[in-house]
C-alpha cells in the first residue's frame, strides 16, 4: 500500500510562498534552461489560466492574453532544497519514501497501522508531518490518495481534492480505476492515439480487451497497461537510495557571465570537491552544477557519467558541454558543484601484498577473501606461491617449491 502526495504546480507554489504578495495576481513561471530569444510558459496560476494562458505557450502570446501577467524566473536550486527537506521529514514517518515527479511523493505505509492507526489517521499524520518544512496553506493544497501500489495511489491522489483524501482498498481497485482515462497509463503518445481511434478511452474499456490482441498490436507495453488497468499489477513503492551529496560553492565578487571565467571556476570547485574528506576515495558518477542568477532565480545543469571517475577532467568535460548547450540566461552571482551519485572506490589497494604497521609484508585482505571463497567451493586452495627452499643448490628444481596459498594470518 502507498500514500501518494501530489501538489500541482509545485514549483510555482514554492515561488508564491516566497512572494506572497503575488498570490492574488496572474503569475506564470518561465521554462528553465533557456536563454535569449522567445521564452515559454512553464506553469501558470489559476487566475492566469482563466484568462487563457496555458503551459507551453510563448511568452509574447501569454502577455497579449493577459497584459498584467507577472513572469517569474525559475529557481531549480531552491526546488531541490525543498524537495530534500520534504523527503527527510517523510522518512521520519516511513522508511519507504520515493519521489516520482516534481511535487509528487509516494510513502510506503505497509505495517504502519500499529504506529499511526487506521488508513485515514495515517494520511493525516503524514500531512501533519509536512508542516515542519512547508507552510500551512501549501500543505492544505496537497491532494492525498492511498491505494495499492504506485499506480493505484497516484490515481487516488488525482481524484482527490485538497483536504479530502481518497482511500482505495485492494478489492476496490478494479472498480475504482475503470472510469478513469487511459492517458494515465505509461504508454507512448502514439499508442494512446491508436487506442482513442478505436474508441477506447477509459481503463475499463482497455481491461475488457483480450490480452492476445493487445500484445499483438502493442507488445509488452500493452500487456503491462492491461494489467494496470485491471488492477492486477501492483507496483510497490521502492525506497530511494539517497547518498549524502558533497557540495562546494563559490561566491563571485561581481556577477560573472563570461564562459572562460565559469570554466576556471568550475575546475576550482571540482578540485575542492574531490579533495573533501567525505569522498573517501569514492569515484563520482553524478555531478551537478548551478548558481544564483543576477536579479533573482537560479540556473542548474547536471551530468551522469557513463563510467564513474575521480579525475577532474572527466567530470569537467560533460559539464562544459552543458554550459554550451544550456548557458545561464544571465550573469551568475555564485556557483556551486555537487556530487550526488557515487561509484566504486577510485583507488584499489594492492591485490597481492600490503604492509602491516610493523613494516612486514602480508597477504592482502582482498586476496585472502578470494582464496577463502575458492577453498569453500572447490575443497582446496587453487592458488600457490613460490617459496625459496635451497637457493644455493646446483639443481634448479631444488631452489624453489610451490606451496598452497592459505593466508591465515590476520590482516590489519
Amino acid at each position: 500500500m502507498s500514500t501518494c502526495l501530489w501538489l500541482p504546480t509545485f514549483e510555482l507554489r514554492l515561488e508564491l510562498v516566497r512572494t506572497p504578495e503575488l498570490d492574488a495576481t496572474s503569475v506564470a513561471l518561465l521554462s528553465p534552461g533557456e536563454s535569449g530569444g522567445q521564452r515559454d510558459v512553464w506553469q501558470v496560476s489559476e487566475r492566469g489560466a482563466r484568462l487563457g494562458v496555458r503551459p507551453g505557450m510563448r511568452v509574447s502570446r501569454a502577455v497579449s492574453l493577459c497584459p498584467a501577467l507577472t513572469l517569474l524566473e525559475p529557481d531549480p536550486a531552491h526546488y531541490d532544497v525543498v524537495t530534500g527537506e520534504i523527503l527527510e521529514v517523510l522518512e521520519g514517518v516511513s522508511p519507504v519514501v520515493r519521489p516520482t515527479t516534481p511535487g509528487t511523493f509516494h510513502v510506503g505505509v505497509d505495517g504502519l497501522e500499529r504506529l499511526y492507526g487506521p488508513p485515514r489517521a495515517q494520511v493525516e499524520r503524514i500531512l501533519h508531518t509536512l508542516l515542519e518544512v512547508l507552510p500551512r496553506p501549501l500543505v492544505a493544497a496537497i491532494r492525498a490518495g492511498r491505494g495499492p501500489g504506485l499506480f493505484g495511489a497516484s490515481m487516488a491522489a488525482a481524484s482527490a481534492r485538497p483536504g479530502s483524501p481518497v482511500l482505495v482498498e485492494a478489492e476496490e481497485l478494479p472498480g475504482f480505476l475503470a472510469p478513469h482515462s487511459i492517458s494515465a497509463l505509461p504508454l507512448s503518445t502514439e499508442a494512446l492515439e491508436r487506442l482513442k481511434r478505436l474508441e477506447i478511452t477509459t481503463l475499463g474499456d482497455l481491461g475488457k480487451l483480450p490480452l492476445p490482441a493487445l500484445v499483438r498490436h502493442f507488445g509488452a507495453p500493452g500487456r503491462e497497461a492491461r494489467a494496470l488497468a485491471r488492477g492486477e499489477r501492483i507496483d510497490p513503492v521502492l525506497p530511494l537510495h539517497r547518498p549524502r551529496p558533497i557540495r562546494v560553492a563559490l561566491n563571485f565578487p561581481s556577477p560573472v557571465g563570461e564562459r572562460g571565467t565559469l570554466h576556471r571556476a568550475l575546475d576550482r570547485l571540482l578540485q575542492r570537491g574531490l579533495d573533501r574528506v567525505e569522498r573517501r576515495e569514492r569515484s563520482v558518477r553524478g555531478v551537478r552544477m548551478g548558481g544564483h542568477l543576477e536579479e533573482g532565480g537560479s540556473w542548474q545543469v547536471e551530468a551522469t557519467l557513463r563510467e564513474p571517475s575521480a579525475r577532474r577532467e572527466d567530470l569537467a568535460y560533460p559539464l562544459r558541454g552543458r554550459i554550451v548547450l544550456s548557458p545561464p540566461p544571465r550573469a551568475l552571482e555564485s556557483l556551486f558543484v555537487e556530487f550526488f551519485d557515487f561509484g566504486a572506490p577510485a583507488f584499489q589497494r594492492s591485490l597481492f601484498r600490503e604492509r602491516s604497521t610493523e613494516g612486514e609484508d602480508r597477504i592482502s585482505r582482498n586476496l585472502r577473501e578470494a582464496v577463502r571463497e575458492l577453498t569453500l567451493k572447490l575443497g582446496h586452495s587453487p592458488l600457490y606461491r613460490v617459496v625459496e627452499v635451497d637457493p644455493w643448490s646446483r639443481i634448479p628444481e631444488r631452489r624453489h617449491a610451490l606451496m598452497a596459498l592459505e593466508p591465515r594470518d590476520p590482516v590489519r
